[in-house]
């Protein structure tokens, strides 16, 4: 063989590292594995939301605004049309006239919806290797920030260690969520229950425990978002994805709640959910 021509593998190797200096992957490693969006960062009046991205070797970070989350999702709808996950429910387009972008309440629903949406993509091992999803993960690649995880331990004498909801229950009129939660410190038989609610009963829940804690803004200050109210008139409450988006939103406001000291304290949150 011609002894000037590059070795095989030494050309290969460059082409990785020009692919890595444009900001993208090599293809051996143009495979998603995992993908959070753990905050959001309003810059110039913006919304961009912070997507972590865990490729098979490397992770980086990508800052999207929902403009470009709304072009991919029409991308991705054309390509994998019969294939695209049921469970990836696409939060619909809110006009800044009715809503404001950048508050606190209206972005965390926001994040925790595309989060869903854009781990049930790449759950499909086809979609998370597929070039619209990783062009899309890998454009404007940025450093991770590394941040540390809030490791702070829940005390020994609290009453729930987990919270989920897994399911739904469709009544002639209304949903119940079905909350299951857990106490690790349990003994086994006591340590799982499950409580039924309407998204009315956790809304007045969540009143009653703000109104409790009004004279200690700094307590307050401490509880997660509430859950937001849609009006009927606006929105179909027994519509499936409008329904699936709800479950995801209170599991995760749930999830924050049972985490934050002074409301795995109180007998309001306690009670609601079953604690006896």
């Amino acid at each position: 063989s011609d002894p000037s021509s590059p070795h095989p593998s030494s050309a290969r190797k460059m082409t990785t590292m020009e692919a890595e200096s444009k900001g993208l992957p090599p293809q051996e490693k143009q495979m998603i594995k995992s993908v959070s969006i753990p905050n959001a960062k309003v810059i110039d009046g913006n919304v961009h939301y912070v997507v972590q991205v865990q490729g098979a070797f490397n992770a980086w970070c990508v800052l999207k605004r929902y403009s470009a989350f709304e072009e991919a999702h029409k991308d991705f709808m054309d390509a994998f049309k019969t294939s695209f996950p049921s469970g990836a429910v696409f939060p619909p387009k809110k006009f800044k006239l009715f809503q404001s972008h950048t508050s606190p309440e209206f972005m965390e629903e926001r994040r925790v919806l595309l989060e869903n949406y854009l781990r049930k993509i790449v759950a499909v091992k086809n979609l998370a290797k597929h070039n619209l999803v990783t062009g899309f993960l890998t454009k404007g690649k940025q450093k991770l920030e590394v941040k540390e995880e809030d490791g702070e331990e829940l005390p020994d004498d609290v009453e729930i260690t987990d919270v989920s909801i897994p399911a739904t229950r469709i009544m002639s009129d209304h949903v119940l969520y079905q909350i299951d939660l857990v106490n690790e410190r349990k003994r086994k038989t006591y340590s799982k229950w499950c409580v039924l609610k309407r998204f009315t009963q956790i809304w007045e829940m969540d009143t009653k425990l703000r109104a409790s804690l009004v004279d200690d803004p700094d307590a307050l200050a401490t509880l997660p978002p509430a859950p937001q109210r849609k009006a009927k008139l606006l929105h179909d409450h027994m519509d499936h994805s409008f329904i699936e988006s709800r479950r995801i939103l209170l599991q995760n406001y749930l999830k924050k709640l049972i985490k934050t000291p002074v409301a795995i304290r109180s007998l309001i949150v306690l009670e609601f959910l079953g604690v006896q």
